[in-house]
């Protein structure tokens, strides 16, 4: 990182990346890795990428995966999409693959419209609905006034230079309005997509094992989770969560099918941060260790598993033993 002659780094990167590999550090191997790509020659930069993209998605280390496939990205030539919106984990508007600054908004309605659009999945709202939830208490006159101050502000964020119709991104008509999804890459939508592919693969088994790691990099948080308290925003956050859950359950039978107990204990604790009182997760977690030979972490997370029944005064299943 600090090598002025890029040989001097590139040689000194190599050296990390044997100490990462003799430590047994996947993470630490997936950040030299990322750097040593930056020096190497473009085909040889997107193999060493694919390989830490692969890597960092199995074993869940999203940021580090999501930023190898963006350089992979650049160096494929693929122009970036002219409109990119992430909602998972929180919003960001990407413009030609630049995020927008958050003073460039200079209101926070604007965002609310957006989230409020997105969450209609492209179906027209009533501008009625929009008032109702975002000015409930302002005479309509004034809450008209400002949706239509709103609204022109959104499409100044979305298209600054005009370079499309007003109503590109945006739509309005017969007192409703909408987002043109057809214009735009909003990323929990390719979730919602992909993992209902990798699912439908799960179920057939034909090649599910990737798909499905791939969905589940996707999702890398709630659905505007910095609203958790937008009624209006619950019902798409919590279809995404739900196809999460089936996606992690579907990705951990997949690694215990291979047997690969580390890559299925993951996602099983992946899946229990999101819901601890998920029996089901908690019994095939130590079903998992218990074939692995981990006795002892086995018995620990069956102790937890127990304690987290009690609390809804639940009697716990018997301790599942592998062969069981």
């Amino acid at each position: 990182a600090v090598a002025e002659e890029p040989a001097q780094a590139r040689a000194a990167l190599e050296e990390a990346q044997s100490l990462w590999q003799a430590l047994d550090s996947p993470v630490g191997l997936a950040r030299t890795r990322l750097a040593l790509a930056r020096l190497l020659p473009p085909a040889a930069a997107q193999r060493l990428l694919t390989g830490v993209v692969e890597e960092c998605r199995r074993i869940g280390a999203r940021h580090i995966a999501a930023e190898a496939a963006a350089t992979l990205a650049e160096l494929s030539d693929v122009p970036a999409a002219p409109l990119t919106i992430r909602t998972l984990g929180g919003l960001v508007v990407i413009r030609h693959g630049q995020p927008v600054p958050h003073a460039e908004w200079r209101s926070r309605k604007a965002r609310d419209l957006l989230k409020m659009l997105i969450a209609r999945r492209g179906t027209p709202l009533a501008r009625e609905s929009v008032i109702e939830a975002m000015w409930p208490d302002e005479p309509p006159e004034r809450a008209t006034a400002r949706l239509s101050v709103a609204l022109s502000t959104l499409r100044a964020v979305l298209d600054p230079d005009k370079s499309f119709p007003a109503d590109h991104y945006v739509a309005s008509a017969g007192g409703a309005l909408w987002l043109r999804r057809q214009h735009i890459v909003i990323d929990v939508e390719e979730f919602l997509t992909d993992a209902a592919a990798a699912l439908a693969g799960h179920a057939s088994r034909a090649g599910a094992l990737d798909a499905l790691a791939r969905a589940e990099a996707r999702y890398t948080g709630d659905f505007c989770d910095e609203d958790l308290d937008a009624p209006y925003l619950t019902a798409l956050r919590e279809e995404a969560r739900a196809t999460y859950v089936s996606t992690l359950r579907a990705l951990a039978d997949e690694y215990a099918r291979r047997d690969d107990p580390d890559a299925a204990s993951r996602c099983l604790l992946r899946l229990l941060a999101k819901d601890p009182y998920d029996e089901p997760a908690h019994l095939a977690l130590v079903r998992t260790l218990d074939r692995a030979g981990r006795y002892g972490e086995a018995r620990r997370l069956y102790r937890a598993y127990a304690a987290r029944m009690a609390e809804l005064d639940v009697e716990p299943a018997a301790y599942p033993y592998a062969g069981g």
